[in-house]
């Protein structure tokens, strides 16, 4: 996509592109979005994103993230160890198997697990 004076163009028909809604994307894969604002070329149907629509996809599909993937978890104990359970779908997600490794580190507000 160009940007002229008159407006966006598509790189491939060079068409003036329109604005419009693409009923549903995925920005990141596994996680839909809808009604995403893009720009359309009416003849070769080549969907186009500015910065800001991208960015706006971007903060949306962390949304999504932490609505989608937030999952509360009672910690147990283990031996002398606190321990707190990863849920299923979250480890098939993040390909983690039983027995692989992982790092725990400290956060401002907590912590976080980081496959090693």
């Amino acid at each position: 996509m160009e940007k002229m004076k008159d407006g966006w163009y598509c790189a491939k028909c060079n068409i003036e592109m329109r604005l419009g809604v693409v009923p549903k994307y995925e920005y990141t894969e596994g996680i839909p979005l809808y009604n995403v604002q893009a720009y359309l070329c009416p003849k070769c149907d080549n969907i186009v994103f500015t910065e800001e629509q991208a960015d706006e996809m971007e903060a949306r599909t962390e949304e999504l993230k932490q609505k989608l993937f937030a999952f509360p978890r009672k910690v147990t104990i283990s031996g002398k160890s606190l321990v707190v359970g990863i849920p299923s779908a979250l480890a098939e997600h993040l390909h983690i198997k039983k027995g692989q490794k992982v790092r725990i580190l400290p956060s401002s507000n907590g912590f976080f697990v980081q496959k090693a």
